[in-house]
């Protein structure tokens, strides 16, 4: 029987050229991942879930809310560069979605336990007091949000308090966090989580949680972000600005009921916006890579963190350019630019401050791709900076077995951004970017990283077998009409097996004459 032939083609595969059947959504559509819409011109009427969906539509409010939703909620994420680049990121399970270089995922899922032994049978005083100066040590540097005052003060005073204290879920959670920077065996850490995941289950219980209960959570956001899966990510992050608001942390001192004004003598006005605002990070940058909404307390008051010793400036233009990204937000490339221009002039000292700046410069980019117009040569060289920079410290990094997420998560974002710059510099770093990828996979082993190398091999080949597929065709014109001039006469063509390096480049700006890198990359990643 001859193929089945369609009386409509949707716009996508009109656009591309390609034979359609005619259904919502078409074989092409589905197989590449993308989304089928018809023109309303069509000679046959879509159908109506086509319509919803078609761009040439209008729909009536709630349903164009919830188109615009749906479009900008991966607006921030790097997967979806990485599924526009051709890498199907689908997880096999519908129960396990996953995100490609997420993180490390160093540990299992732990089962529950009803059963959950006190902190002070699990650790002694004088190891806790160890657990609490690598918190310290490692994590305090990044995050700012608590005293070690705080800290040491529940050790002496309330170690062998029962798991539902409100000081258990914070000294639970700092321990926990230390364990991933310290050799501790894995059965002890193993009873240290369940501590944790236990009084923070029962907080949820609580008719008015406390501020202890807010900063156990959010210490166990923090775990989950180092060692799970993104969805358990999201849901942890989400509860813990829910938490948030019957403890009133989103308020001013002064828009705050009296009853809870005077409750925290420990936790001053400065160190509770620190709090409020590192939650907020969390829970806003989640649902950026995962591409879920993320919760916004009503009628915030508390001003972000004034600078001081602990909240510097860095941290302070971190969060806005944080803020500045929300992807509800139309951003043109002008306004863009000039968010990278910040990016670039940060100066953090910690290594993983530093992966967290190139991080944010890599999602600025992605979103000057979906703006559709060209990108300034001055951005695309910052670009490049921040790549380089990131590899450099992701290496160091990996060699010191470092388990921050962004060692991993930095350089795959790397490798899918120079693919598609699609440049000769960006296609010269991604020898470097797999070299990075390579150590990771052998210093770390784990499954996150196989599976992350593994896509990063297909990312290359779908790439390299464009490109091929490119020069095949360019290659079939020359030989139609560009015969080789044996006596090399007027029209001979340039011996082009010369080494790159000979030919002069010095009077010629290829990118700026034929805009290379607007032209393949126009349809690539509109949304």
């Amino acid at each position: 029987m001859p193929p089945e032939r369609a009386s409509k083609a949707c716009l996508r595969c009109r656009k591309k050229k390609r034979r359609c059947n005619g259904r919502y959504p078409c074989r092409n559509c589905t197989n590449a991942h993308q989304q089928c819409a018809y023109s309303q011109s069509s000679s046959q009427r879509p159908s109506p879930n086509a319509s919803i969906l078609n761009e040439g539509s209008l729909p009536h409010g709630d349903q164009a809310a919830e188109k615009r939703t749906n479009q900008c909620a991966s607006l921030n994420s790097g997967d979806l560069l990485a599924k526009r680049l051709g890498l199907s990121t689908d997880s096999d399970s519908l129960g396990d979605p996953r995100l490609c270089s997420w993180n490390f995922r160093l540990h299992k899922d732990l089962p529950f336990l009803s059963v959950i032994e006190p902190l002070s049978d699990i650790l002694t005083p004088q190891h806790m007091h160890q657990l609490a100066d690598i918190f310290f040590a490692e994590i305090n540097p990044v995050y700012k949000f608590l005293n070690p005052e705080i800290i040491y003060r529940a050790i002496s005073t309330s170690f062998n308090q029962p798991p539902e204290t409100p000081s258990s879920c914070i000294l639970s959670g700092v321990a926990a966090l230390a364990c991933l920077f310290h050799r501790s065996s894995p059965d002890m850490e193993s009873k240290i989580i369940y501590h944790a995941r236990a009084s923070l289950e029962y907080s949820t219980t609580l008719a008015i949680p406390t501020i202890e209960h807010v900063v156990g959570w959010l210490l166990r956001v923090i775990y989950l972000r180092f060692t799970s899966p993104p969805n358990a990510t999201w849901l942890a992050s989400c509860t813990l600005m829910h938490m948030i608001e019957p403890v009133k942390l989103h308020l001013s001192k002064e828009m705050k009921p009296s009853s809870l004004a005077n409750t925290t003598p420990l936790y001053s006005p400065q160190l509770q916006s620190q709090i409020f605002y590192t939650a907020r990070l969390f829970n806003t940058w989640i649902s950026y890579d995962y591409g879920q909404p993320r919760i916004v307390p009503r009628g915030i008051s508390h001003a972000i963190p004034s600078e001081s010793s602990e909240w510097t400036r860095d941290d302070q233009i971190f969060w806005k350019l944080s803020e500045s990204l929300d992807p509800d937000l139309q951003l043109d490339a002008a306004e863009l630019e000039n968010m990278l221009d910040q990016t670039v002039q940060l100066q953090p000292l910690h290594p993983a401050l530093q992966l967290k700046r190139c991080n944010i410069g890599l999602c600025i980019y992605r979103r000057l791709r979906v703006t559709k117009q060209s990108i300034s040569n001055r951005a695309v060289d910052q670009i490049l900076q921040l790549a380089d920079e990131g590899m450099r410290v992701a290496t160091t990094m990996a060699k010191a077995r470092s388990p921050w997420w962004h060692v991993l998560n930095v350089p795959f974002q790397i490798l899918c951004v120079m693919l598609a710059l699609n440049t000769r510099a960006s296609l010269e770093r991604v020898s470097q970017a797999f070299q990075t990828l390579k150590l990771l996979t052998d210093e770390y082993g784990a499954e996150a990283v196989r599976e992350t190398w593994k896509s990063a091999c297909t990312l290359l080949r779908l790439q390299t077998r464009n490109k091929r597929e490119d020069f095949q065709i360019l290659k079939n014109v020359e030989n139609l009409f560009l015969p080789p001039d044996l006596g090399g006469g007027e029209g001979a063509l340039p011996d082009l097996s010369l080494p790159l390096q000979t030919i002069d480049e010095t009077n010629y700006d290829l990118e700026a004459i034929w805009g290379l890198d607007e032209i393949f990359s126009a349809n690539l990643f509109a949304l």
